[in-house]
């Protein structure tokens, strides 16, 4: 966590193994503070501007070296034009030189503050970027956690102290989050995904509900167990409950894919598409990561979160393609392909928040389709809505968090594409055509009249060669989704 805010009119008496410095395109003057700085360097600051090696694009940085006895590093990053920076400039410009201390084994950063359109603003999208940039995984050592970690600014900045510790919380559920997408499958499963649920939440104020087997079967919950039925691991259902705006208000459920590995199940993937499938975990990582946030955050709603954990394999008793499962509210599916099971496991979870919690708005996050990357690429998420008002809301929140989303149609004729001979519907549509669209209009049968949103995650829930390419997401998992559902829940939350 950052260690503070510090005010300093002299940037030149700042003591860190690295300092970091913002600068703009075409700045001819620098603020007096830094100027202090590019003293004490030398001119070494004032020099790079405008020079070929450095364009002063944003997130571009060269690192001097302090000659003085004072400051011993500097790293200068290009923030572009200064009139079309934003708090996505910020971002990077935190994490940016939190990446790099690290590269260099550095244990002690101070980053010196910009200050766009306010303050406090800029102050987040720092600390943000900074502190997403500042997680590790695993047995990795060579890249190590910088340990000290403070924000300077010329002057006070009202409420910094809570600023960095919410930003604090918010970097510690994406963290959460991020450990459960990034565990190998030997690691995490369904049975030890829940367990680490269990140790995450213990102390806060939450109500944390599991489904096993035998529950899954007297509720009817049929489509999380025909998919769980190939791995020896039973599947369940993680259901976290936190009532933060107090009885009487209504809900908002938060659900999440949670297939702990997929093999493809009888439709087996081929070994590169098996590759990075410990990931598909990852909308219900980063559900658990939203309610942990919001239960320690204290924000004023109610939230319920619902993980369906499986794993999909290959075995003598796995679900078979043709299979009919008559699911947890009443439509019976045709399987047309097993590898087309996340949205068997996420309907019947929708359908249940739908009839036990009656959500004011329910939102999902799943890794459902590789057609979401053949349209989008790994810089955005697809959105998908029932309702105008709710998918508008979530593309502001999408645009003050800097994680883009990008709304498609769900027409009436795609829904013509998933009907079945011999069941109500079928999981797949016709052959490869609008498959992230056709996902959408499967679940979109399991919510009832609730007002709900499907992001299509796939492209931007882990790092992969396409993206996507920001300084805060190391290599894994990236925690795409939770800022943004926060920023949602923010905007929800009840006063009084």
């Amino acid at each position: 966590m950052i260690s503070s805010y510090v005010v300093e009119p002299d940037y030149s008496r700042l003591k860190a193994d690295l300092v970091g410095v913002l600068v703009f395109k075409g700045e001819e003057t620098l603020p007096k503070e830094v100027e202090a700085l590019n003293t004490e360097l030398g001119g070494g600051i004032k020099a790079l501007l405008g020079t070929p090696e450095f364009t002063c694009g944003v997130g571009e940085s060269v690192l001097i070296y302090g000659f003085r006895g004072g400051v011993k590093r500097v790293l200068v990053v290009g923030g572009g034009d200064k009139g079309s920076a934003n708090a996505e400039v910020l971002r990077t410009y935190g994490a940016v030189v939190v990446k790099r201390a690290k590269e260099l084994g550095l244990r002690s950063v101070a980053i010196t503050a910009r200050f766009l359109s306010g303050k406090e603003e800029s102050l987040r999208a720092i600390a943000e970027g900074a502190e997403l940039a500042n997680y590790v995984w695993g047995a990795k050592k060579d890249l190590r956690r910088v340990e000290e970690l403070v924000i300077a600014g010329p002057e006070e900045v009202e409420g910094a102290e809570r600023i960095l510790k919410e930003v604090g919380v918010v970097s510690e559920a994406v963290s959460l989050g991020r450990d459960l997408a990034n565990g190998p499958a030997e690691e995490v499963n369904p049975e030890t995904f829940e367990e680490r649920v269990r140790e995450a939440f213990k102390g806060l104020p939450v109500t944390l509900k599991v489904l096993h087997e035998e529950d899954l079967r007297r509720e009817g919950l049929n489509g999380i167990i025909a998919v769980g039925k190939g791995s020896a691991i039973p599947p369940r259902l993680v259901i976290i409950e936190y009532r933060g705006a107090g009885e009487g208000e209504p809900w908002i459920a938060v659900v999440g894919k949670g297939v702990c590995f997929d093999a493809g199940g009888l439709d087996l993937k081929t070994a590169a598409s098996m590759f990075d499938m410990k990931f598909d975990k990852a909308g219900a990582a980063y559900a658990v990561a939203v309610a942990y946030a919001a239960a320690k955050l204290g924000l004023k709603v109610n939230l319920v979160a619902l993980a369906p954990l499986v794993e999909n394999l290959p075995s003598g008793s796995s679900y078979k393609p043709l299979d009919i499962i008559k699911m947890y509210n009443g439509l019976t599916v045709e399987v047309h392909n097993t590898d087309a099971e996340g949205r068997l496991i996420l309907a019947d979870a929708l359908a249940y928040a739908a009839k036990n919690y009656s959500p004011e708005v329910m939102i999902d996050m799943a890794t459902l389709t590789g057609s979401i990357i053949s349209a989008l690429g790994c810089h955005a998420a697809g959105l998908f809505s029932n309702d105008e008002g709710l998918k508008e809301e979530i593309m502001k929140a999408a645009e003050e968090t800097g994680e883009k989303v990008w709304p498609f149609p769900m027409w009436e004729e795609y829904y013509e594409d998933i009907k079945s001979d011999f069941a109500d519907i079928k999981n797949i549509g016709v052959g490869r055509a609008a498959g992230a669209i056709i996902g959408a209009v499967f679940l979109s049968k399991f919510v009832g009249d609730t007002k709900w949103a499907h992001l299509d995650i796939a492209g931007v829930a882990n790092t992969q060669q396409e993206g996507p390419k920001k300084p805060y997401y190391p290599k894994g998992a990236t925690g795409f989704g939770v800022r943004l559902l926060l920023q949602f829940l923010r905007s929800k939350e009840r006063s009084g």
